[in-house]
């Protein structure tokens, strides 16, 4: 048996379960413990079940087989003399490791954020992300139309980006711009990596129209949403539903983004995928010249990114 932890955010997610099927596929027996990984992260939840996914969860008792985490008495006191035995394995490497689809009896802690885990698998994948079903999920809630004085729908963004040639531009900010976020991640999507993005975009594509996708809307405002074809996209709250109001708004954005023509990438998992589920085959896709800092992340690129060097 494999066991795939679930953890972190939307994009993650959708990297984890993507191992899920692949090693289905190869006649693993799987599951997913969508517990133990959001313990220490009380900002994010599962949040793969709009799409209408589901899958294998472990019992407790084969989770402490594979954590060595019983309680029992002796089971503690042999920890205590002989240290805890577990059959698990933390990716460490952002590299791809082949090895990862042929283990077993193990539990697989990482985010596996590479197309080698599940190449094969693209059009099944295609089906399972179908953001169609995360529409569904939407009206049900009543945010995929709900607007305000002001603020668009996500229907009215919709309709302008599926009759313009569309380029999404994603902006990470918020937790990427705490201390140990910014050693990891900071300093790679600047603000001249995204002039350079949009300027490469009206070369390729005169007349094109950016929608610009950031958690920070007074710094997008200030920065990027006075230019003229520049539409920063600002949803209405959500009243509420199967998930918080902001995984609902993450979701809009998340189908609006991979609905645009062409694609313009922060170093983020949202945007990795947005982009990967687009099916025009002609789409642009522009990237950042390192995912990481300090880290060999080559294997998170597709062929389909083409680099912005600065």
């Amino acid at each position: 048996m494999v066991i795939i932890q679930l953890a972190g955010g939307l994009g993650n997610q959708m990297f984890q379960y993507a191992l899920y099927l692949q090693l289905k596929d190869l006649g693993r027996e799987v599951k997913i413990d969508d517990v133990s990984g959001f313990v220490q992260d009380a900002q994010r939840e599962p949040a793969l079940a709009p799409f209408g996914i589901t899958y294998e969860r472990p019992a407790k008792r084969e989770l402490q087989r594979m954590l060595d985490s019983s309680m029992l008495p002796w089971h503690r006191v042999r920890r205590k003399l002989f240290g805890r035995q577990k059959k698990s394995y933390f990716e460490e490497s952002k590299l791809f490791i082949p090895e990862v689809l042929n283990w077993d009896d193990i539990y697989l802690e990482g985010y596996w954020q590479s197309e080698k885990y599940f190449w094969k698998n693209g059009d099944q994948l295609r089906r399972v992300y179908d953001t169609n079903k995360l529409v569904q999920y939407l009206l049900q809630n009543g945010v995929w139309e709900r607007s305000i004085e002001g603020q668009k729908s996500a229907a009215q963004y919709a309709m302008g980006i599926n009759n313009t040639c569309s380029v999404s531009v994603h902006v990470r900010r918020g937790d990427y711009l705490t201390p140990e976020n910014q050693a990891l991640f900071g300093g790679i999507c600047t603000e001249a990596y995204y002039i350079e993005g949009m300027r490469l975009m009206r070369e390729r594509y005169p007349g094109c129209s950016f929608y610009l996708f950031c958690n920070d809307k007074d710094w997008a405002r200030e920065n990027f949403a006075g230019q003229e074809d520049v539409t920063l996209v600002d949803l209405p709250g959500s009243g509420g539903g199967f998930m918080n109001q902001e995984i609902d708004l993450d979701y809009a954005e998340f189908v609006l983004m991979s609905r645009c023509k062409h694609h313009i990438l922060a170093n983020s998992s949202f945007s990795w995928w947005a982009s990967y589920l687009n099916p025009d085959p002609d789409t642009f896709v522009l990237a950042p010249e390192r995912w990481l800092n300090n880290v060999d992340s080559n294997d998170f690129y597709r062929a389909d990114m083409h680099r912005i060097v600065l």
